[in-house]
């Protein structure tokens, strides 16, 4: 017991008093707490002190799934957003291809036309050399 007394304390820590050595000391009987040095008292607060820390995770645990709920509907609602929007970009693209596609049909039509005209100036351009 002097041994355990006399030993070094760590930073932050309060000696042992007397009656804590003798507790540590003594295997666990009745009569630590018939002579006084060990009370029954600690342990129904330390039930109390459980109970008031228990209730403090409970909610704090509550609080947490009520969290994790609001950060699940935000998610829900932005993945809504999400495909509302992809849905949105996927008619866009379906627009611009059926565009090109006209762009390409008007552009050979033009071609076409084009070409007929050369042919058509070709047939009625005067010769040179004959109407003189």
């Amino acid at each position: 017991m002097e041994a355990i007394i006399s030993g070094p304390v760590n930073e932050g820590q309060v000696p042992k008093t007397p009656a804590e050595v003798i507790s540590q000391v003594m295997p666990k009987t009745k009569f630590l707490q018939n002579v006084g040095i060990e009370s029954t008292a600690p342990k129904s607060g330390g039930k109390a002190a459980v109970a008031a820390r228990v209730e403090e995770l409970e909610a704090e645990l509550e609080a947490e799934k009520q969290c994790a709920l609001d950060l699940t509907e935000k998610l829900d609602c932005q993945q809504d957003e999400l495909a509302s929007l992809k849905h949105k970009v996927d008619e866009y693209e379906a627009e611009r291809k059926n565009q090109l596609e006209r762009i390409e049909n008007l552009q050979k039509s033009s071609d076409e036309t084009n070409a007929l005209l050369r042919r058509l100036m070709g047939l009625n351009a005067p010769s040179f050399g004959q109407h003189q």
